[in-house]
């Protein structure tokens, strides 16, 4: 109910307030006017995105979580948006690719590479530490965030092109974005859907798990390929939108507890209703301009970071 409720005030809300009985014209009796235009073409597809993409990361904020075994690890303090980010920035400028379907793949390869670079140079120097593999992953998302400033810098068309969503943002998204995201976030989640018992057991140590029969090579490999899905999918559609992975988990966890077969759900629901209402928001808090929805997710996820390491500190 609170999803619906969401979405159905991401197609009435903003510069312009419009009443149920215009969305409901605009979408089933569609008449060409502007205000149909402006729903069916530009509040529609946000509306769409948004839950999509903030499903997408609260599932792979799980998974990072639970592998790292880090409770504040996120595809953002692991470097993935960076990577996916850098990856799409690549494919943009270096290749030319500019389909929505290439720069989504072009995102999740960005991610995986990115996954098993902090794990492996985690492993290398070592161990897989909670600590350690955080520390690295924000090393790898900085270096990923130069690299992309400097390739924009040097092209100045691609950085008024990808400025915007750079930032994050669901503003101007076609709905083309959500058919070919789509399916890629779907096989993310059913992927980790399908490793929910075995990411119960990887909340253990790796002894207490391999002792119980759980192949921890194969689960972590197939948990990388779900969250190098997850987030290149939802980079591709939105941009880089922050902090969803590490704010969503807890809330998830405090609502339903840690079993991943109900940890996943109540993630992915969760995270579509945070980024539906942070793009409600974001259309008002420097009203009449839009605000990036990267930004308002970053200031929420760290001060929410900065309890999480107050706490661990104490």
């Amino acid at each position: 109910m609170l999803l619906c409720m969401a979405m159905l005030g991401s197609l009435t809300l903003g510069y312009r307030l419009y009443g149920l009985d215009q969305v409901w014209q605009a979408l089933f009796a569609f008449d060409n006017s502007e205000t149909a235009v402006v729903i069916a073409n530009l509040r529609l597809p946000r509306a769409v995105i948004a839950p999509m993409v903030g499903a997408g990361l609260g599932i792979a904020g799980v998974l990072v979580q639970t592998l790292s075994r880090n409770r504040i690890a996120s595809p953002d303090t692991l470097g993935l948006n960076a990577g996916a980010s850098l990856a799409v920035v690549l494919a943009s400028s270096a290749f030319g690719i500019g389909s929505l379907l290439g720069l989504s793949m072009a995102a999740a390869l960005g991610a995986l590479l990115t996954s098993f670079l902090v794990f492996a140079i985690a492993a290398s120097a070592g161990g897989l530490s909670p600590i350690r593999i955080v520390l690295i992953g924000v090393t790898i998302a900085g270096l990923g965030h130069s690299l992309v400033e400097v390739i924009l810098t040097t092209n100045e068309a691609q950085l008024q092109q990808l400025l915007f969503w750079l930032s994050g943002a669901f503003v101007d998204r076609p709905m083309a974005l959500a058919q070919s995201g789509g399916p890629i976030l779907l096989v993310g989640a059913v992927i980790a859907i399908l490793l929910a018992r075995t990411l119960d057991a990887l909340q253990a140590d790796d002894v207490t798990a391999t002792s119980i029969g759980v192949p921890l090579v194969v689960v972590r490999g197939a948990s990388f390929l779900s969250v190098s899905l997850l987030t290149g999918a939802s980079v591709a559609m939105a941009g880089p939108v922050g902090f969803v992975g590490l704010v969503v988990p807890h809330a998830a966890r405090w609502l339903v507890g840690l079993r991943h077969d109900r940890l996943i759900p109540a993630a992915a629901l969760i995270g579509a209703i945070y980024a539906t209402v942070a793009d409600i928001a974001a259309r008002f808090v420097i009203y009449p301009v839009e605000a990036p929805v990267g930004a308002i997710t970053a200031v929420v996820g760290g001060v929410v970071l900065l309890i999480l390491l107050k706490r661990r500190a104490a």
